[in-house]
């Protein structure tokens, strides 16, 4: 009998330690994202979110409810009717994230309203006050967006990966990175311009993209509390693409410069190209300044091919211009985050 009221007086204590730390450690987590929304008030954001964590005995899930983010420093906002995070009480510092069914991104040039039938992630991160990254995956399922300039999109599943790369200098801020895309519908404002190219489905059916790229400075809590990490070296390992007939590949190196601008080279691999140039003409991609010597680069070095069909040749990148082997397309994209 001893023995057995020794064993539950052990048990209680326990459960009642243990609901102690669970106390504490919610209480503790819901004042550390308080007190960070009230911090983006101080520096003139707006954060606004009612914030309660959940989950005892062996979670902390928090959900914050009516949140509304908007950095007034690069002009992009976000809003959420329900965000969740969503830890094991042991191990606070690797998360399980879910974003809601519709949810609103603006930019300082068009506001996206995206839907998806699950959108979740996982989150891990160093436990230290600076958080560094040490991986996270996003995964979206039956997504959507619309834009406030008229186009739409949709795709069936994406993932993102990213991690910092094994065994890289950490001066290089060098991470992994790993993109998917499948079933993706660019929406009925682009397709109409692809109606004279018989054959081309509505749908492309995927695209992959593994690269190493080199930021100015390591992605932790900073890059929520200040600006993004901006790339400044680009290792494209594979790009692959296919569209109907059409099927891409790429692989090469950017440079990116402090204004966004990229030098270096891709080399591409393009099949059915005369069909991506017809696209490219009808979407405007390609200028009618630029399309009559393209046209005729291109045939040129299509018949020096043993496949006409197939094109392969560099995208280079110099003095903010863009040229397809010798022919320049236009001025080079620029490679930013907001």
């Amino acid at each position: 009998m001893r023995k057995l009221t020794f064993l539950v007086t052990l048990f209680v204590l326990a459960a009642i330690g243990w609901g102690t730390y669970w106390y504490i450690g919610a209480r503790a987590m819901e004042g550390a994202y308080q007190a960070w929304l009230a911090d983006r008030r101080a520096e003139g954001w707006v954060a606004e979110a009612e914030v309660k964590t959940d989950g005892l005995p062996n979670r902390f899930d928090t959900s914050f409810t009516g949140l509304q983010l908007a950095d007034p420093y690069t002009g992009t906002a976000w809003s959420a009717p329900l965000f969740q995070i969503m830890s094991l009480s042991y191990k606070p510092n690797h998360a399980i994230l879910y974003w809601p069914g519709e949810q609103s991104i603006a930019l300082p040039d068009q506001s996206l309203t995206l839907t998806s039938h699950d959108m979740r992630g996982s989150l891990h991160v160093e436990p230290n006050p600076s958080l560094p990254l040490v991986e996270t995956v996003v995964e979206l399922q039956n997504g959507a967006v619309a834009s406030t300039k008229g186009w739409q999109a949709s795709l069936g599943h994406a993932q993102i990966a990213m991690r910092p790369r094994p065994e890289a200098d950490p001066a290089a801020h060098l991470y992994d990175v790993a993109v998917s895309l499948d079933n993706l519908s660019p929406g009925e404002t682009f397709l109409n311009f692809t109606r004279d190219l018989s054959g081309l489905p509505d749908v492309i059916e995927g695209a992959e993209i593994t690269a190493q790229i080199a930021f100015d400075r390591d992605w932790d809590r900073r890059a929520l509390e200040s600006r993004r990490p901006q790339p400044v070296r680009i290792n494209l390992d594979t790009l692959t693409a296919q569209w109907g007939g059409m099927q891409l590949t790429a692989t090469g190196t950017l440079d990116i410069g402090a204004n966004g601008q990229p030098s270096g080279k891709i080399d591409i691999s393009a099949t059915h190209w005369r069909d991506m140039l017809v696209l490219a003409r009808a979407t405007g991609a390609i200028g009618p300044e630029h399309d009559a010597a393209l046209t005729r680069g291109l045939n040129f070095i299509a018949a020096l091919s043993d496949n006409p069909e197939v094109l392969d040749l560099p995208l280079t990148f110099k003095n903010g211009i863009t040229f397809i082997g010798p022919v320049p397309l236009g001025a080079a994209p620029v490679i930013a985050l907001p």
